[in-house]
Parts: C-alpha cells; structure tokens; sequence
C-alpha cells in the first residue's frame, strides 16, 4: 500500500509540472527524481518531456516538460554531478555505505539520483540547490573521511558489464528468466509469480509476455539485465541474443 501511495504521489506531481508547463507556456523541471517506469510513458500533444540522470543506465531522472517550439539545447536542467572521494586505503565501502550515510543526513531519497561506486570512489547526481548541503555535512562515510567536489557530466562512470550469448526458444519472459538464473522453467514462473521480476523497472507478473531487444530486466537477486541485440537463430531454431548484464 505505501508503494502504491508512493507512485500515486509521484504521478500527482508529474500532472502539476505539465500543468504548469501548459499553462505558463515554458520549460518546467520537477523538483524531485523520478524513477524511469514513471516517465517512460508521457506522451502530450502540446508539450515535450526530456530527462536528466546520472548516465544512459540509471534509475532515477529528472523530468522537464517543455513547449514544442524549443528543443533539448535549451534546457538546463538544475542539477550538479559530484564525486566523493574516499580519503581511507584501508576502508572498503560499497553503495550501501555511501547512500545510508547521505541520507543519514536528513536528504530526501528523491533529491539525489542514481549513485555509482568505482575503485571505492562515489559518483552522484543532486539537485543543485541540495549540493552545497550534501558537500558541507557529509564529511565521513562509515569511518572513512571523505570530501565531495562537484565534476563534470563527462566525468560520471558508465555502468560496468559484462555480455552475455543467450539462446530461447522463445522470446517469453519466463524462458529468459530461466535461462538467466539457471533456473528451471516452472521455477522461473515461480519467481515472475511472486513479483521477484520487473520488466522495464516496473513488476512483471506474466510469464508470457513478450521480450525485445531495449528491454531491461531486473531479477531479484540475480542483477540487472538489457536485451542489446538479436543475433539470428541456430541451426535448432532458437532465438540468439545479445545480453548486458550489469556488475
């Protein structure tokens, strides 16, 4: 129920930005992240929508509705991109570390993005008028000291990967869940079952529905995965995939 109250809300505010947009006739930026299975879908006849996240894989981004006269060159979305630096070589911290302790600070989880953690370093995404806040009192992560400074949107990590070659005999959901878990076909309909599944960030519950090359699939303790490209068949008939799994 709190999930659902939750999605309500964020579909209430995304109406009140085009709203606004409609009514001013300029460009509007939410004043929170949204995730993508929220925005994915607009679509309005007057107005177009942009998004701004941490990087091509992310989450979470936030929204810009705009009239049709202008175009994305005209937007500046207010946001900054940051990097902590971790100042300990003896302290391993991980995502979890770095978003308990920001959010330790009193943040809402909606004013910051997607974060990334390489080489122990933390990369980020906040609303601008949040960054001085986030690098003024976020001086330690767990027992590490750490320093925040503000980089460059070419400076943000891509997401590491590896790809995998996949074979189905069909593009169901439950044939490729199966086969990326190594689980059993009945198996994998358990888990799509239980809501353990979400196509496109959002719950999938049917087992036949159809995949294609763009999807995202996310498996509930198994990782985060994107159908990159078809690659013909086998002499067998099965369908080859291309598949980023995501580290």
């Amino acid at each position: 129920m709190k999930n659902i109250d939750k999605t309500n809300n964020n579909l209430e505010k995304i109406e009140n930005c085009i709203e606004l947009a409609e009514k001013t006739d300029m460009i509007v930026y939410s004043k929170q992240f949204f995730p993508i299975s929220q925005l994915n879908k607009l679509k309005h006849h007057r107005l177009n929508f942009a998004f701004k996240g941490l990087n091509e894989d992310c989450e979470k981004k936030l929204l810009a509705v705009y009239p049709k006269d202008l175009t994305e060159e005209d937007l500046f979305f207010p946001v900054k991109y940051f990097k902590i630096e971790k100042k300990s070589k003896f302290i391993d911290l991980e995502h979890k570390h770095y978003l308990g302790n920001i959010l330790a600070l009193g943040l809402k989880r909606e004013s910051l993005g997607d974060l990334i953690v390489k080489n122990g370093h933390c990369y980020g995404i906040i609303l601008e008028n949040m960054f001085d806040f986030l690098k003024e009192n976020l001086l330690r992560v767990n027992s590490s000291p750490v320093e925040l400074i503000e980089i460059d949107e070419s400076e943000i990590p891509q997401n590491e990967y590896q790809e995998l070659n996949v074979t189905l005999a069909s593009l169901r959901l439950d044939s490729l869940v199966a086969e990326l878990t190594n689980l059993s076909r009945t198996l994998g309909t358990n888990y799509i079952d239980l809501g353990n599944v979400q196509l496109n960030y959002e719950v999938e519950r049917e087992k036949s529905t159809k995949v294609t090359v763009g999807d995202t699939i996310i498996i509930k303790k198994y990782g985060k995965f994107k159908i990159m490209e078809e690659n013909g068949t086998t002499k067998k008939e099965k369908i080859k995939l291309i598949i980023r799994k995501y580290i």
